[in-house]
């Protein structure tokens, strides 16, 4: 394994749902109580968290997304990203049409990749499990990067019986860094919380 080497997976919609409720609950609780609506996913912070320093061979983010974001990957491709930008429901207006996108490039990597290197997606969504149990029968690292509020079971699971090739990485721990917050005014949207400066010295990877 080539462990040198990323592929990121980001489900977009899913990363966004999950910072949702990790920064409120809706019960009283969370790391921002009532902001539920107002905090925003730090992409280039989120990026960089997942690359850890390593060469990022390819990069698919699948999801609904603000307008700006093909901007920022674009930006982002002197690091050698093959980007997939989809909008969740584009193609048959449900959830598993994106999930399936996602699932297919994480198939092409394996395909087209030799040796195996790393996979790293972001989502909470238990439903990509079996591929990446392909990943990791083939040889592939695979880290799941996700917030911990509403995550699946299945993806915590992941390291367990994989020799060290599986890791889960609770974001929350990051949040400050990975997140920002604003409010809309009659003026437009206004940052109330810039996001922390990325710190990954501790962040594990396979």
């Amino acid at each position: 394994m080539d462990d040198s080497a990323v592929h990121i997976f980001w489900d977009n919609s899913n990363v966004f749902a999950r910072a949702q409720d990790t920064c409120d609950d809706r019960q009283g609780g969370g790391i921002e109580p009532g902001e539920h609506t107002n905090v925003r996913i730090n992409f280039r912070g989120m990026f960089e968290f997942a690359r850890a320093g390593r060469s990022v061979e390819k990069a698919v983010a699948i999801g609904s997304v603000p307008p700006d974001l093909a901007e920022l990957w674009e930006k982002l491709g002197n690091v050698g990203m093959v980007v997939g930008l989809q909008e969740r429901g584009a193609q048959s207006g449900k959830e598993v049409a994106v999930d399936e996108a996602l699932k297919l490039a994480m198939l092409e990597s394996v395909i087209d990749r030799e040796p195996p290197a790393v996979a790293v997606l972001l989502s909470g969504d238990g439903g990509y499990r079996s591929t990446l149990d392909r990943l990791l029968k083939r040889g592939w690292g695979v880290e799941v990067l996700s917030f911990s509020k509403g995550l699946s079971p299945k993806l915590v699971q992941i390291a367990h019986g994989t020799g060290g090739r599986g890791k889960y990485v609770k974001l929350d721990p990051w949040y400050n860094q990975l997140t920002y917050r604003q409010e809309l005014l009659d003026t437009g949207p206004h940052v109330v919380r810039q996001s922390e400066p990325l710190d990954i010295a501790r962040r594990p990877k396979v």
